[in-house]
C-alpha cells in the first residue's frame, strides 16, 4: 500500500550500526514505561492525570476495540482531536495494533478533509464533538457520501449521546471484549521499517502532501531530542503545540514514553494559563514557535514571576530577536532555536552549552548522524557563507510521500531531501535560514500554501488577478498578503468579502489573508510570471511608492 522512498541499504545499515535505528516498534516504549514506572505520572490534561499504567491499560482496551472493528497493520486511523488525554491513548492504541496514525489539524474543514481522508483511504476517524463552536460530527456526516472507505466515526468528548452515523468514545471503548490484554498480546509486532505515521503538510502545492514515517524514524527523532538536550526522567514536558502537528506528535504522543517523564497538555493557548501550568507542574522542556515565547514572557513580566524549572524553551519557525532572547533567558530559562520540518523534524539545533549567539541568532548545527549541506543549483555543496538550498538526510528523514509522484522532485538520487529552504553555513558550522524557494506563508510555524488560497480567491467574481505572498508580522512572523486586480474600475472588494468567500469554500480560517491590497496591475516578468519577489520587497519597506518597486499602484489597503 505504501509507496515509500526509504534510504539506500547502505544508509539503513549505517543507521543501525551507529544505533540510530533500534528496530523497536513505538508501542514497545509504552509497555516498557508501564512495566518500569507503572505509578509514575505520564499525562496531565487539566485536572485529569494519568500514570503510565493508566495509559497502557486504556490504550490496550482501545487497541482491542480497533482490532474488533477490523483495524490492523497498514489500515489508516485518522484523528482530528484537540490536545487532550484521549489523543495520547488513541495514538498509542494505533501503535499497538500496528496501524498507521494520521493526525489532522483541527482547523481543516471539508475541502482539506475530503482530500486527506480520501487519499489516505481512512477506515476510521476520531473527532471531537462540538469544539470551539464547530460541530465536527455534523461535518463528518456530510463528508461520508464522498468517502466510501470511511466506515466509522468516533466522537470524543461529546455530551454522551450517540450522534447519527457516529459512535461515542465510551461506546467504542466498551467494544474491547472480555480480555483486551489477551487480544492485543496475540497480535504480531509490526516491522520497525513499516509506516506508522502519516502526516499531511501543505508545503508549496495546492493539495496537502502526505508524509510517511516509520517506527524507526519516529523513535530516532525522539531519541535525538533526548540526546541533544540531555533530557531525563526528571524532566516535565510542556506541550501547547497541536498534537496533530509534528511537534505535538513527538512531544506529547511519543517522547514521554521513551523518556519516562510526563507531558503537560495545553489545548487553547492562553499565556497566563500556560505560565501557571509551567510553574505549577514544574515543566522543564517545551518546543513551540517564537510568538508563544513572546506571549509567555509578557505574561511572566506582567505577573513578575520566574519559571526556575525551565531548562529549555526551543523555538522554531521564526527568528528570535536579540532583546526577546535576553529578556526570556533572564526570566524563563535557556532559549534556543531548532530547524526541521514534517519531513525531518530535527535537522539542526543548539543546546545550552552552545554560545548564546549560536542558540538564538542561528538555527543551530546539524544533529548527527543527520547530514546537512547547502547546495548550489546543481546539487553540489556551496562554499561556507554562500546561500543555497538546504539538503539533508538522516535517520528521521521521512520515507517519502504517499503520492509517490512527489518523491522525484523532493529527493536527490543519493537520498538527500531537498527542503526548498535557502540558507548558508557560517564559520562556526551553524546554519542560517534566510528564505524559501517554496512559495508558502510561515505563520507561527504553520506553513500555508499560497497556491491553494490564490486558486480559491480567483473564483470570486470581483477578482481578475491575484497574488498572495508572505509579509512581515510582528506577532506571527509572517502573514498572508493578497494583491488583487479587480474585474472592473472602482470594484468594491474587502477582507470581509474575501473571508466569506474562502469560508464558503471550506478552507481553514488560518489560511485567509490578513492584508488585502487592491492594485491597478500585478508586476510580471517577460516570461509571464508574477514577480512575487517584488511584492515581498515592497511589503518589507512600505514607505516606498509601490510603483518604484513593483511597477504598480496601490489603490486601496484593507488590513486586520
Amino acid at each position: 500500500m505504501w509507496p515509500t522512498h526509504p534510504p539506500t541499504a547502505e544508509r539503513a545499515a549505517h543507521y543501525r550500526a551507529v544505533g540510530a535505528w533500534r528496530d523497536r516498534p513505538v508501542a514497545r516504549y509504552l509497555r516498557r514505561a508501564a512495566a518500569l514506572w507503572p505509578d509514575a505520572l505520564a499525562v496531565v490534561d487539566g485536572a485529569h492525570r494519568m500514570t503510565f499504567a493508566d495509559v497502557d491499560r486504556q490504550a490496550t482496551a482501545l487497541a482491542a476495540a480497533l482490532h474488533a472493528r477490523g483495524i490492523g497493520q497498514d489500515d489508516v486511523v485518522s484523528f482530528q482531536l484537540p490536545n487532550r488525554a484521549e489523543a495520547v491513548v488513541l495514538f498509542q492504541a494505533v501503535m499497538k495494533v500496528g496501524a498507521v496514525a494520521n493526525p489532522i489539524v483541527p482547523i481543516y474543514r471539508g475541502s482539506e478533509l475530503r482530500f486527506i481522508l480520501g487519499q489516505a483511504r481512512t477506515r476510521i476517524a476520531f473527532v471531537p464533538g462540538r469544539y470551539r463552536g464547530f460541530d465536527y460530527p455534523d461535518l463528518y456526516r456530510r463528508l461520508r457520501d464522498d468517502l466510501p472507505e470511511l466506515r466509522d466515526v468516533v466522537v470524543v468528548g461529546g455530551d454522551g449521546t450517540e450522534e447519527p452515523a457516529a459512535i461515542s468514545w465510551e461506546t467504542f471503548m466498551g467494544s474491547a471484549g472480555p480480555d483486551p490484554e489477551a487480544t492485543v498480546g496475540a497480535l504480531s509486532e509490526p516491522d520497525p521499517d513499516q509506516v506508522c505515521l502519516l502526516l499531511y503538510t501543505s508545503g508549496t502545492t495546492a493539495a496537502p502532501k502526505g508524509v510517511l514515517h516509520s517506527h524507526n524514524t519516529v523513535v530516532f527523532e525522539n531519541s535525538a531530542l533526548i540526546d541533544g538536550f540531555a533530557l531525563n526522567e526528571r524532566d516535565v514536558i510542556f506541550n501547547p503545540s497541536p498534537v496533530t502537528h509534528v511537534t505535538g506528535v513527538n512531544c506529547a504522543l511519543v517522547l514521554p514514553f521513551l523518556l519516562g517523564a510526563p507531558v503537560v497538555l495545553q489545548d487553547r493557548w492562553d499565556p497566563a494559563s500556560a505560565l501557571r501550568r509551567i510553574t505549577g507542574e514544574g515543566a522543564s522542556f517545551a518546543i513551540f514557535s517564537t510568538p508563544f515565547l513572546t506571549d509567555l514572557l509578557d505574561a511572566a513580566e506582567a505577573a513578575d514571576v520566574t519559571a526556575p524549572t525551565i531548562r529549555y524553551l526551543v523555538c522554531g519557525g521564526t527568528d528570535i530577536p536579540d532583546e526577546l532572547a535576553r529578556r526570556a533567558a533572564a526570566r524563563l530559562g535557556v532559549v534556543t532555536r531548532m530547524y526541521g520540518a514534517t519531513e525531518g523534524p530535527s535537522v539542526t539545533a543548539a543546546n545550552r552549552w552552545a554560545p548564546a549567539g549560536i542558540r538564538t541568532r542561528t538555527d543551530g548545527v546539524p544533529l548527527a548522524p543527520t547530514e546537512v549541506v547547502v547546495a548550489d543549483g546543481s546539487d553540489v555543496p556551496a562554499p561556507q557563507g554562500v546561500l543555497g538550498e538546504v539538503h539533508w538526510r538522516g535517520p528521521d528523514t521521512c520515507l517519502g510521500y504517499l503520492d509517490d509522484r512527489l518523491n522525484e522532485d523532493a529527493f536527490a538520487p543519493d537520498g538527500w531531501f531537498r527542503s526548498g529552504d535557502l540558507a548558508r553555513f557560517d564559520e562556526h558550522g551553524a546554519l542560517h535560514i534566510e528564505g524559501r524557494i517554496k512559495d508558502v506563508v510561515n505563520r507561527s510555524g504553520e506553513k500555508i500554501s499560497v497556491r491553494e488560497v490564490e486558486s480559491l480567491m480567483a473564483e470570486h467574481p470581483a477578482v481578475a488577478e491575484v497574488a498572495v505572498v508572505a509579509g512581515p508580522d510582528a506577532r506571527t512572523g509572517e502573514r498572508a498578503c493578497a494583491f488583487v486586480v479587480t474585474t472592473g474600475e472602482g470594484q468594491e472588494l474587502t477582507l470581509k468579502d474575501i473571508g466569506e468567500h474562502l469560508t464558503a469554500g471550506e478552507v481553514a480560517a488560518q489560511k485567509i489573508p490578513e492584508s488585502l491590497f487592491l492594485v491597478d496591475a500585478l508586476p510580471y516578468t517577460t516570461s509571464g510570471k508574477i514577480k512575487k519577489f517584488a511584492l515581498r520587497e515592497w511589503l518589507r519597506d512600505r514607505t516606498q511608492p509601490a510603483r518604484a518597486v513593483a511597477d504598480m499602484t496601490v489603490l486601496a489597503v484593507h488590513e486586520r
